[in-house]
């Protein structure tokens, strides 16, 4: 179970980032001073979702931290990076070259040599 939660956990961490992007480049496009940037952000609604995810993802991550060991659950936040970078692939029109594409795989072979 501690497993899954990590899993959720982990995810919503990655759609906050992704709700976070979302959000501030809505709010760089049309903001042009201080002001109008708080004024933006306080009533930009992906950012308030990626709020609500990192709350979420972050009471998750409180359950898994009392079911496991730290230096077996730290390491699985990593698998973050790969998340983040397929949502930003596919919604987010970002390109995935080979050297990312690398990095996924060393990324996850070393979360299974470290959760093992």
């Amino acid at each position: 179970m501690h497993y899954i939660a990590a899993f959720f956990s982990i995810s919503l961490g990655a759609v906050a980032q992704f709700f976070f992007k979302k959000g501030v480049t809505a709010i760089s496009e049309k903001s042009t001073g201080i002001s109008e940037l708080i004024q933006s952000g306080i009533t930009n609604v992906h950012l308030w979702g990626g709020l609500f995810c990192y709350g979420f993802s972050l009471l998750l991550w409180f359950y898994v931290l009392s079911r496991m060991e730290l230096s077996r659950a730290y390491p699985m936040v990593s698998v973050g990076y790969v998340f983040t970078l397929i949502l930003g692939y596919f919604f987010l029109n970002e390109a995935l070259t080979i050297a990312k594409f690398t990095g996924i795989v060393f990324i996850v072979i070393g979360v299974v040599f470290l959760t093992k």
